[in-house]
């Protein structure tokens, strides 16, 4: 089983794809290894072996369960040939794909979406539970290119938080770790948003990037607006094709498809989305407030 391996994200990997490959039927490959992130949360791995077109942080897969359905999952993991995504088990596909084991096999699509834009501003990046799973591979990127950075992994319990020991490892003169929990069963005692607002006034970031539970990162876009600080957020949204062709993923006011034209916003941008932090659409297209 594999446990740790070592990522290789210095730029773009220059390989080749077609559109006819990236919207047709998704190719079939086997689970290398299953990472237990926490009690509920898994990183699962595979060996991509076809020619993909360039890998970018904050991109996503369309991951198709046997039986059940294809979802989209955030692309965590990148040391070719091994590709890998993390997924905690909230609907019928994840729950199929946390229960997975080496050896099983899925269907993939992709990458998708519009990756994170890097900066090489001082940064603070902030996850949200499993909505790490983008970030992990741009705090390597922005780490490798000589970017000072600050990683808050924040959730409700200290049970809820995923890369932290490797992390903890990996901390250094570029990077700092800190932590925080809604209950203080680790690091600081306090909601995301409070978190953020203590580091902004330390560490001055000129840039924050984040991925987590809606109603944070609108917290956190209201934070960088007041502070004048440039944001970036990745969205998630039901999708059925990832390629903009469905619809699913569109977002009030003006129709931006999430597989599009994100899943990475700017702050300006989703300060123009009149359904960001407000409410989302379930798969049957019936609002539903936060």
């Amino acid at each position: 089983m594999l446990r740790h391996h070592r990522d290789n994200w210095r730029g773009e990997t220059e390989l080749r794809l077609n559109v006819e490959t990236l919207i047709g039927s998704p190719r079939s490959v086997r689970l290398k290894g299953v990472v237990r992130e926490n009690s509920r949360t898994r990183t699962l791995l595979f060996e991509e072996a076809m020619e993909t077109c360039s890998i970018t942080p904050g991109q996503f897969l369309m991951v198709w369960v046997p039986g059940i359905d294809e979802v989209p999952m955030s692309i965590s993991h990148w040391d070719p040939p091994i590709l890998g995504f993390t997924v905690a088990p909230i609907g019928s596909s994840t729950r199929a794909l946390c229960a997975m084991e080496e050896g099983d096999w899925i269907g993939v699509r992709g990458p998708f979406g519009k990756p994170f834009q890097i900066s090489q501003s001082d940064a603070l990046v902030v996850g949200g539970g499993v909505g790490a799973a983008p970030l992990r591979p741009l705090v390597y990127s922005l780490v490798e290119q000589n970017t000072d950075v600050t990683l808050l992994l924040a959730g409700k319990t200290a049970g809820d938080l995923v890369f932290v020991e490797e992390f903890e490892k990996r901390a250094g003169d570029r990077l700092s770790l800190e932590i925080a929990t809604d209950d203080g069963s680790a690091g600081f005692q306090g909601l995301a948003d409070m978190a953020t607002e203590m580091l902004c006034d330390r560490c001055k970031p000129e840039i924050i990037y984040t991925c987590g539970p809606e109603l944070m990162m609108y917290k956190l876009v209201k934070i960088a607006q007041n502070r004048g600080i440039e944001i970036q957020a990745s969205l998630e949204r039901f999708m059925k094709c990832g390629c903009g062709i469905c619809g699913t993923c569109a977002m009030d006011s003006d129709g931006s498809m999430v597989c599009l034209e994100g899943p990475v916003f700017t702050g300006e941008k989703l300060r123009e989305l009149t359904e960001f932090g407000r409410y989302h659409r379930e798969s049957t297209g019936v609002k539903k407030e936060y």
